[in-house]
């Protein structure tokens, strides 16, 4: 019988060799491969090695079929392989690793999941190793069959200190490299945002419209000011307030009380206006205000202040409050646009805050702020809402409002401009920053399409 016990140097020689920690990434490397065991995946499902005279530690012939295909769950890491060995066709899994010793230390010889791994693909074959029924996987080392150069681009993308780590190669990926990426991106965007909606929608009872609420007031407040908002949304529930849309200074007493905002004293008779009405609803209603401090002014233009915004919110919920649902189902943007452009009460029209005069103008929310609504509040809710309330026409149209809008301008923008990749429209914006902040900044170049590209080039 198979003595199937761990071999008592297999732990301690696993400790010995991975004692490199890589800082990027808070993991240990081993010296003979100082980088992530993906690297090596990736390496072997592409084929990115010599073939030729392939064999198993044994001396028996290899030829690759299939390499398999690399999956996030429990298990092998590839599945879906075939390969010839010494004549027989097997077919099965397929499990990586920089040495062949980590295979204990990761348990597999315990887990009857790894009894069908048909080759254990390794960097340094030190020991052989058993399956939890007592086989011996057949083992071929990659060491010798990597041309250094793959090794050197990957290195290269991994420490350069850029602002994407593909920054001085990009410019030579193909076109429609670069857009499958995006399109691979913006999918993923979509779909995490439209699951934020629907936790949310949860969260409130499963009440559409207090979601909407909630996604609407987020995205007034842009970065800046999002929490602050959520926090008013938080304090003051949409059906409270639609009680008092047809008077303008309750609807704002509310707003601006429940905001923390009207909680000084003023010299203005609007404000103290305010002040009194929201002190007999919030008794009526018990209403408990949010935190004043939460709320920034600094570095904001006076026309992205929060007190205009919650102003130009006032006025949305008095013209559209009943029929605020419309803007998931409206698939015309200008009119979209239109709904969304609404403009202050007159007391803002010289005033950026309480007490303090500007010159007069007419406060609308403006173009940049109404895209910035429509991109972050309307596209996510009518993909998460759409599908949780089954309305396919609510979800279908998102990805394609985003198409109709023109592209963010910020300073991610700037830098993708700068290698010579531009946004055409909000979709591809909305892509750029996925790509920028969820795998860029995250060195996550073997998940994406760019930076397999260019490692699957023979020189850095």
């Amino acid at each position: 019988m198979i003595n199937q016990a761990v071999p008592a140097e297999a732990p301690n020689m696993y400790r010995a060799y991975m004692f490199r920690e890589d800082p990027e990434h808070d993991v240990l490397l081993d010296p003979s491969f100082p980088y992530r065991e993906e690297l090596l995946q990736f390496i072997w499902e592409q084929g990115l090695f010599h073939r030729h005279g392939l064999r198993t530690v044994d001396g028996e012939p290899v030829e690759v079929m299939q390499a398999g295909v690399r999956q996030a769950n429990s298990g092998p890491d590839l599945v879906d392989a075939t390969v010839r060995i010494g004549g027989q066709l097997w077919a099965g899994t397929v499990e990586v690793h920089v040495r062949a010793s980590e295979w204990y230390a990761h348990g597999h010889h315990t887990d009857p999941a790894y009894d069908n791994v048909v080759l254990h693909v390794v960097w340094v074959h030190d020991m052989d190793v058993r399956t939890s029924g007592g086989g011996r996987p057949p083992a071929v080392v990659l060491k010798d069959l990597v041309d250094p150069q793959r090794l050197a681009v990957f290195a290269d993308l991994m420490k350069r200190k850029a602002w994407v780590p593909c920054e001085r190669q990009v410019a030579g990926v193909g076109e429609k490299v670069v857009d499958d990426q995006l399109e691979q991106v913006l999918r993923a965007r979509l779909e995490r945002k439209a699951a934020e909606v629907q936790l949310l929608h949860e969260r409130l009872g499963n009440d559409p419209l207090a979601t909407l609420h909630h996604m609407l007031l987020r995205a007034m407040g842009s970065k800046v000011n999002a929490e602050p908002f959520s926090m008013l949304a938080n304090a003051l529930p949409i059906k409270t307030l639609l009680k008092v849309r047809d008077d303008a200074a309750r609807t704002e007493a509310l707003l601006f009380g429940q905001a923390g905002l009207l909680q000084v004293d003023f010299l203005d008779e609007y404000p103290r206006l305010l002040q009194q009405e929201h002190a007999l609803l919030a008794r009526l209603h018990d209403l408990r205000p949010a935190p004043v401090a939460a709320w920034k002014f600094g570095r904001l233009r006076p026309s992205a202040f929060p007190s205009l915004r919650i102003a130009q919110y006032a006025q949305l919920i008095m013209q559209h409050g009943n029929s605020l649902m419309d803007l998931l189902e409206t698939e015309d943007v200008d009119q979209l646009t239109a709904r969304l452009n609404v403009a202050a009460s007159t007391y803002w029209n010289t005033h950026h805050r309480f007490d303090q005069l500007s010159p007069e103008s007419v406060k609308r929310l403006g173009a940049d702020a109404v895209e910035h609504i429509l991109i972050n509040a309307v596209v996510p809710l009518r993909l998460g809402l759409g599908r949780t309330l089954g309305r396919k026409r609510m979800s279908a149209g998102a990805a394609e409002l985003l198409r109709q809008l023109p592209p963010e301008r910020n300073v991610i923008m700037r830098g993708w401009a700068s290698l010579g990749i531009q946004a055409g429209d909000a979709a591809r914006s909305q892509a750029l920053i996925e790509l920028k902040n969820h795998s860029c900044a995250l060195r996550r170049c073997l998940t994406c399409g760019i930076g397999r590209d260019l490692l699957k080039r023979s020189s850095p």
